[in-house]
């Protein structure tokens, strides 16, 4: 009886850790959902951000603008052409910028 019981309680542990991963599998695409990118035009960039991104990238060629949600923080990236080089500027919602850098 001894051996059927432990047998039992490892069938158990199995099936708990397995329905914790499958959980946790489901949580993490639910965040990879929230944080979904949308594109955007230029003039939907919030009053805080659009004069300096077109600051940045005056006579560039836009290549894409986007809205993200990256750890629940809006942040908007602009992806331009600068004499062949393609540039990325990320930008928070209140106009501090995050990032500049050339795209791979």
């Amino acid at each position: 009886m001894n051996g059927i019981m432990r047998q039992g309680v490892g069938i158990a542990a199995i099936v708990v850790i397995s329905l914790g991963l499958s959980t946790g599998c489901a949580l993490f695409g639910q965040k990879e959902a929230d944080e979904a990118d949308e594109v955007i035009s230029m003039n939907e960039l919030p009053p805080a951000v659009k004069p300096l991104a077109e600051k940045e990238v005056a006579g560039c060629k836009i290549i894409e603008v986007e809205k993200e949600i990256k750890h629940g923080k809006v942040i908007y990236t602009i992806t331009y052409d600068q004499a062949g080089t393609t540039m990325e500027i990320e930008y928070a919602e209140d106009g501090t910028l995050i990032s500049k850098e050339k795209e791979e």
